[in-house]
């Protein structure tokens, strides 16, 4: 009995150590919830090329604000994203993106948007066309806002593209992926 406990524990320990192993290099954005509204106090983004998946929840009077700090000027994709199930609300997120000067470098919006099936989360989203924006050095904003309705509505911010994760991170993805698929933010 004690034999197959052991036999048991070493199988289990193999498999969750090779998939974490694995997933140090990923096929999917590092998701994180921007906790909406974020207007007093930003999301702070030191590592703009890590590959972030920023998920949020505005009414059209509020804003989240993302604060990009860079040491280098630094080009990576940015997109906005609404979850297709979400697709009815008539609320579409909307983002501008300026430079540390506060000179507006960028604009997203869904117009145009695409159908994207997201296989990490299982989600299906109406995608706006990934923009490669250009961050100059120092502090540069992203604020996203909420266009053409009175309802809350759900969005997700994609920046960066290098999808990564550290071992320490696996069992908040667990429950990142799981929020996610649920809708629970």
């Amino acid at each position: 009995m004690k034999r197959a406990l052991a036999v048991v524990v070493l199988v289990v320990a193999v498999v969750v150590g090779a998939g974490a192993l694995s997933a140090s290099r990923a096929c999917a954005h590092d998701p994180r919830f921007a906790c909406s509204p974020r207007d007093a106090r930003p999301v702070v983004v030191d590592d703009v090329q890590k590959s972030w998946a920023f998920y949020g929840r505005l009414n059209g009077d509020t804003e989240d604000r993302y604060e990009i700090r860079t040491s280098r000027p630094t080009t990576v994709p940015v997109q906005l994203l609404v979850d297709q199930r979400d697709a009815g609300n008539p609320a579409r997120p909307f983002a501008v993106v300026a430079a540390p000067s506060g000179r507006e470098i960028a604009e997203l919006d869904l117009t145009g948007g695409r159908s994207f099936f997201e296989p990490f989360s299982r989600v299906t989203y109406l995608a706006s066309a990934p923009r490669q924006v250009t961050f100059p050095a120092g502090t540069s904003w992203i604020t996203v806002t909420m266009l053409g309705g009175a309802d809350a509505q759900r969005y997700t911010l994609a920046v960066g593209s290098d999808e990564r994760f550290s071992i320490w991170e696996i069992p908040y993805l667990a429950g990142a992926v799981y929020r996610i698929h649920e809708r629970l933010f």
